[in-house]
């Protein structure tokens, strides 16, 4: 039998660097879901995590300011998508 920590392992993180990414507040789970199958959404923000952190070399302070500035990204393409749905249903 396969433990999910391996899982986790080879996806390049493990339990305790979830923990600490969700302290951070760079993935949305709880204490209780580490160890649980991650969302889509949490799986690829990892993915990045990992790919800035041991691919590019971004420190933590430069991926806090990038998965801001994603966020801040993501929440304004929302915004346009439902002003112009708006725009259309008039």
């Amino acid at each position: 039998m396969v433990k999910k920590t391996t899982v986790f392992v080879t996806a390049r993180y493990d339990e305790e660097m979830l923990r600490t990414w969700a302290a951070a507040g760079w993935i949305s789970i709880e204490e209780s879901q580490v160890g649980e199958p991650l969302s889509e959404v949490d799986t690829a923000r990892c993915n990045l995590i990992c790919d800035l952190k041991h691919d590019i070399g971004v420190n933590d302070e430069g991926i806090d300011v990038i998965l801001n500035l994603l966020d801040q990204i993501h929440g304004l393409r929302r915004a346009l998508r439902e002003t112009l749905g708006d725009t259309k249903r008039r």
